[in-house]
């Protein structure tokens, strides 16, 4: 495994862990949910090993909205804040376009998009946005970000109406003073941005289910979709996606047995569900 450094085309200096083969022929690109990192994401070095014993490529690429509050170098040798705390959704493609770009680079013939929790809204809204050439998606636990929040958050308009009155009056990375989920510091900007239905990110709005997932109509290639078996509300009805991703030659979904968000003792089940489903596919 090696560690990589590289820029993205706005100028951020991002790391990504690859586990390298020899034959470059198929590469994961692992895209982290909000506020993952390496280190938290212990189900990474496990998947990595198992994909190279297998012969697969593995890029765990760290983008923008690692940890909750993070200082990241550009290449003018400045600071920018960011982190899950002020992440902005859009900023987004500029992370999934480094590290699918450096697959190619590395000079893998084929490339598997993946995507964990909020990883697979960001995936998803890239092949919307960019059409790229790729070989597949995996989409690990995706969610309802607006769904959950609306679920989960019972002074939701209340949050609406604070980070709106700070954005007006100058203050879009103002923290809103109650913690989101009980835990998460968001700030205003990127409340507004994560949270509101509509917003670009409400992409696997599974929750209100109206009769057309827009952005899923934009996957035109082979998707594997699961959860833990663990997980409850939007995570336990993934079959949906099955039927909204329209132009999908084949949509597989499956449920992890006895298993959470993070998959925790259950890491060597996926790897194997997902080189089963290689093996298969590609």
């Amino acid at each position: 495994m090696e560690q990589i450094y590289d820029y993205t085309s706005d100028g951020l200096r991002l790391s990504a862990f690859h586990w390298e083969t020899i034959s470059k022929g198929t590469c994961i690109v692992f895209i982290h949910g909000q506020g993952g990192n390496v280190l938290e994401n212990y189900f990474a070095h496990i998947w990595g090993r198992i994909f190279n014993e297998n012969n697969i490529g593995f890029i765990y690429g760290h983008n923008r909205g690692y940890g909750h509050i993070n200082d990241i170098i550009t290449k003018e040798d400045d600071l920018k804040r960011c982190g899950a705390t002020f992440e902005i959704f859009e900023e987004s493609l500029y992370d999934v376009d480094l590290w699918l770009n450096k697959a190619y680079e590395l000079g893998y013939e084929k490339v598997i998009l993946m995507g964990h929790s909020l990883g697979c809204n960001k995936v998803i809204y890239y092949i919307y946005k960019k059409n790229p050439h790729i070989n597949g998606l995996i989409l690990a636990s995706p969610p309802d970000m607006v769904g959950l929040t609306l679920l989960e958050e019972p002074t939701y308009e209340d949050l609406v109406k604070e980070a709106q009155a700070n954005v007006n009056n100058g203050n879009p990375k103002k923290l809103l003073n109650e913690l989101l989920d009980g835990y998460s510091y968001t700030s205003s900007e990127n409340f507004l941005n994560f949270y509101l239905e509509g917003n670009n990110i409400d992409n696997i709005p599974i929750e209100r289910n109206p009769q057309n997932f827009e952005q899923f109509n934009s996957i035109k290639v082979k998707t594997l979709a699961f959860s833990g078996s663990n997980e409850t509300g939007p995570y336990s009805k993934i079959e949906l996606l099955k039927e909204k991703a329209i132009n999908c030659p084949d949509f597989e979904v499956s449920f992890i047995k006895d298993s959470g968000h993070t998959y925790n003792h259950h890491e060597e089940d996926v790897a194997n569900l997902i080189v089963d489903w290689l093996s298969k596919n590609n």
